[in-house]
């Protein structure tokens, strides 16, 4: 019997029984909408948590000289070369580098002292992750070379400054050398974050290596990634480039461990309830199935008496459980769809007193959708995957079936 055949007729054996097949389109309908919008939200809050933490400030991926991580002070630093530069910049999905250095001051300003983590950045490098002047609540950034630095927000309230006003840096330069310097505020930061917003001091990179008698020396090296590049397949290539007993290359996930274990942990929740969706779906379609095999065995026995090969009648049962999955999953995507496009394009707001926790702690106080086409292509597959699994017990049924016996069940 041709292909063309057995699809004709599987496609009329669905709607021999419309209701019992509607019902079974409809609950598959029902399980991907609610599936793909749960995972949606979910995954969409992450990305909005990690874009807000990792990706406006340490950035996903940074190069580090070996056990900087670990004890951060300048002799743990590296010296920026064009070679190394180059070598960086060849590696795939590299689109651009940002350095830094960093260093702990004391900082002072009339009677009030209080340590400060200053970060030395090149402010045109720095707009490759975020400009700093859209993050300035008051006042400008600094020019390169300039004896200038911006403070924290909750730093500046400490301190009670504003712009223009005189701060005092005194520490540790490079090789043990004292530092200090006073800098003029030139503007005022919000880094959505209070632990930030109370300890960053930003200073043009140039100006810091003179106030640490550091020339040329970088403590991050922030790789910038290209769209769609996967974080843990670019950290791979960096450390296969690398020198390992030179460098080391970190992820957002090893420099903020306590953020990564929350939203595996949350993850972890979200998959349980879409996996509780999918358990009911396929009882659902296995009693769908199992109703269509039992009243159906006359009719079987029938068919193989006759001389139809029992591995057509199997493929006609596959290709009709297929069709049921298939028309529900397009249902579902099709419905969902713009509803994920909508709230991607539109964050869903979070009411105002949830919205002030998030700020608190350095997060938009919104949950954008995801559109990733990965979160339809994946509950398609299972859907499938759920198919193929529940078609096997009229086929074994058929595979073992007596043509006597079934003619006589009737």
């Amino acid at each position: 019997m041709r292909m063309k055949t057995i699809l004709k007729l599987a496609w009329r054996n669905i709607w021999r029984n419309k209701k019992r097949s509607i019902i079974t389109i409809v609950s598959i309908f029902i399980a991907v909408f609610l599936a793909l919008i749960i995972r949606s939200m979910q995954l969409g809050m992450y990305d909005n948590v990690i874009k807000n933490v990792a990706g406006n400030y340490t950035g996903y991926v940074q190069v580090h000289a070996k056990g900087y991580w670990e004890d951060r002070n300048l002799d743990n630093s590296i010296v920026i070369n064009d070679s190394l530069t180059q070598e960086l910049l060849n590696i795939k999905g590299v689109q651009d580098l940002v350095p830094r250095l960093e260093a702990f001051s004391l900082a002072s300003f009339g009677t009030s002292s209080k340590g400060v983590l200053i970060n030395g950045v090149d402010v045109e490098k720095e707009r490759k992750i975020k400009p700093i002047d859209e993050r300035l609540s008051v006042g400008k950034a600094f020019l390169p070379k300039s004896n200038e630095v911006i403070v924290g927000k909750g730093l500046a309230k400490y301190f009670s400054v504003k712009t223009n006003d005189t701060i005092y840096l005194i520490g540790q330069g490079y090789h043990g050398i004292s530092a200090a310097g006073k800098y003029k505020i030139s503007g005022i930061i919000d880094l959505k974050n209070i632990n930030l917003n109370n300890l960053v001091v930003f200073m043009p990179i140039e100006t810091m290596r003179e106030y640490l008698s550091a020339p040329n020396i970088v403590t991050n090296i922030i790789v910038v990634k290209k769209n769609k590049t996967d974080v843990d397949k670019l950290q791979s290539r960096l450390k296969n480039k690398l020198k390992k007993d030179q460098f080391e290359v970190m992820t957002w996930k090893k420099m903020m461990p306590e953020l990564h274990q929350a939203i595996v942990a949350d993850n972890v929740g979200g998959i349980y309830m879409v996996f509780i969706l999918y358990m009911i779906i396929t009882f659902g379609i296995f009693s769908t199935v199992l109703m269509m095999t039992e009243e159906r065995i006359f009719e079987f026995g029938i068919m193989t008496a006759i001389g139809m090969k029992k591995k057509i009648i199997i493929q006609t049962l596959w290709l009709e459980t297929l069709f049921l999955s298939l028309i529900g999953v397009l249902l579902g995507i099709i419905a969902a769809y713009p509803i994920l496009y909508h709230f991607y394009k539109n964050p869903f707001p979070l009411p105002s007193d949830k919205a002030d926790m998030m700020e608190k702690f350095g997060f938009l106080p919104e949950i954008p959708f995801s559109i990733d086409s990965e979160i339809l292509i994946t509950h398609g597959l299972i859907i499938f995957f759920i198919g193929v699994l529940v078609a096997l017990y009229p086929s074994i049924k058929i595979w073992r079936l007596n043509p006597l016996k079934a003619m006589h069940k009737k």
